[in-house]
């Protein structure tokens, strides 16, 4: 991420960098990020979602035994 404080500096982004999102981080401040970085931003926060929730089914007792999992693993992409 790049602080931008003007026009100028805006432009000069959108020639390095192509497509920009603009968006609030956590502290409400405006961030101006590249595209790529922000569906990478994006990703990561779904991965850490879901391994939150599989924490969460782990210490409720909903999870499956690994040779199990493997197993429908190894048949659902044919390896």
């Amino acid at each position: 991420m790049q602080q931008l404080t003007n026009m100028q500096e805006i432009e000069t982004a959108v020639n390095k960098y192509g497509e920009l999102v603009i968006c609030k981080n956590n502290e409400n401040n405006v961030v101006v990020m590249s595209m790529e970085e922000y569906k990478r931003k994006i990703k990561e926060e779904d991965i850490i979602k879901k391994l939150k929730k599989s924490e969460e089914e782990i210490e409720n007792g909903e999870g499956i035994e690994s040779d199990i999992a493997f197993k429908e693993l190894r048949h659902k992409y044919e390896y």
